[in-house]
């Protein structure tokens, strides 16, 4: 008897197992342009969203060093005003090339960090300044409200940036969620 009761739970236990695999969510596909992903995090930084002019080509290639092949669609502004370094690239790569998208963005911020000739009192924007994919709509952002702390330490001003940051990712990941 205790035989067919130990079988017995173990056949229920393994049948719940695979019915639990079974479950498991389809993985989810989006379909939003660019525009739209650009304009989710426009609406979550308002006022504070600063760039104002469309990109064009030659800075998608030469700034960012997009392939254009692996582009289906992009969307990028930047602040006219020198002062400001606010950016933002939209893109929805062509299907399997997020991750070389991601690649040139990445190298593309990191040698605004390390090389671009920034105000001081923008460092720290640069600095928190990200790249996000997921899947093949990738997105890197310079973007946040100004500072008006003129007395912010360092530590201060990184934080600040760092939480400005965190709106525009927010407003991209909640795009896949």
């Amino acid at each position: 008897m205790k035989k067919i009761l130990s079988f017995g739970l173990i056949l229920a236990a393994v049948v719940t197992l695979f019915a639990a695999c079974g479950n498991k969510d389809e993985e989810k596909t989006y379909d939003y342009t660019a525009e739209q992903v650009l304009d989710a995090i426009k609406e979550a930084y308002g006022e504070s969203y600063l760039p104002d002019a469309d990109m064009n080509e030659q800075e998608y290639t030469e700034t960012y060093g997009l392939n254009m092949d692996d582009v289906a669609e992009i969307k990028a502004e930047m602040a006219m005003i020198s002062f400001h370094p606010d950016r933002v690239v939209v893109v929805k790569a062509n299907e399997g090339k997020g991750e070389e998208v991601e690649k040139a963005l990445t190298a593309a911020r990191d040698n605004l960090v390390e090389n671009g000739m920034w105000y001081p009192a923008n460092l720290a924007k640069v600095e928190a300044s990200q790249v996000l994919r997921n899947g093949d709509y990738v997105v890197f952002m310079m973007l946040g409200a100004v500072d008006e702390n003129l007395d912010a330490t360092e530590e201060q001003a990184a934080e600040f940036a760092k939480e400005q940051a965190e709106i525009g990712a927010n407003a991209f990941n909640s795009l896949f969620e």
